[in-house]
């Protein structure tokens, strides 16, 4: 299978001297097409920083991050935009749905940054709605909403742009149990493994180890084997794992 997202030494360092903090060390990953792979870790270990760099908003100290073999490192700003528009699709804990637009309008709206516009973009989006059983409520706005009805929103956007990799920042943090584990079950199995997207979870939730093909520990910006004790392994043997 091919390697859709791949980290090489990957390190994030903010400040200088006695004020430098080192979140995240070292890191060297490979995420292949179908593949689910969940980051675990307790707050303040690196997690969304190290997703932050896997999604091209956030440039890495030291290393690299390829995406579909491309190396981003010495890309310009808006190269890695336009890369991370065609190839990347995020979901967020919070939704991060625009008010003012219908459920139909904020999945729209990523396919018109792509410039796909009109009939195209509109039917697309119904289609997407409809698949994660939305169709009823295109045109609601967000707070007319649930919580689990906002993050099916934020998914069909996710995927609008058919992209290889998607990236989840505690997908779950606002649903309740059921809800959680109903929406999780749909992304990695019906739109990940089924279509070949590789996708990436930052999350405290242990319930989605059941949904994952491989389970990774960060803690202190070191990336290792959840083996249940969070000890580290080597890099080349993260990178074999699964």
């Amino acid at each position: 299978m091919n390697s859709i997202l791949q980290l090489r030494h990957v390190s994030k360092t903010y400040g200088v001297g006695r004020t430098v903090v080192h979140a995240v060390t070292d890191v060297f990953l490979d995420v292949r097409a179908g593949e689910i792979v969940l980051i675990m870790g307790p707050s303040g270990s690196g997690k969304t920083t190290l997703l932050s760099m896997a999604g091209l908003l956030l440039r890495p100290t030291e290393g690299a991050v390829l995406i579909e073999d491309q190396d981003t490192t010495s890309m310009k700003q808006s190269e890695r935009a336009a890369l991370r528009l065609r190839t990347l699709g995020f979901v967020f804990q919070s939704y991060n749905l625009l008010g003012s637009l219908t459920a139909r309008e904020n999945v729209e709206l990523v396919m018109n940054m792509a410039g796909k516009k009109g009939k195209v973009a509109r039917e697309r989006s119904l289609d997407l709605l409809a698949m994660l059983g939305m169709r009823d409520r295109a045109d609601h706005l967000p707070a007319e909403l649930s919580g689990g009805e906002k993050q099916r929103v934020a998914i069909a956007r996710a995927i609008a742009n058919n992209p290889v990799l998607i990236l989840a920042d505690e997908p779950t943090g606002n649903l309740d149990s059921k809800t959680g584990h109903d929406v999780m079950e749909l992304l990695c199995c019906g739109i990940g493994r089924d279509q070949g997207r590789a996708i990436v979870i930052v999350t405290h939730d242990h319930r989605l180890r059941a949904i994952a093909d491989r389970v990774l520990w960060l803690e202190d910006g070191r990336l290792g084997d959840a083996n249940g004790h969070g000890e580290m392994l080597a890099p080349a043997f993260v990178s074999a794992l699964g």
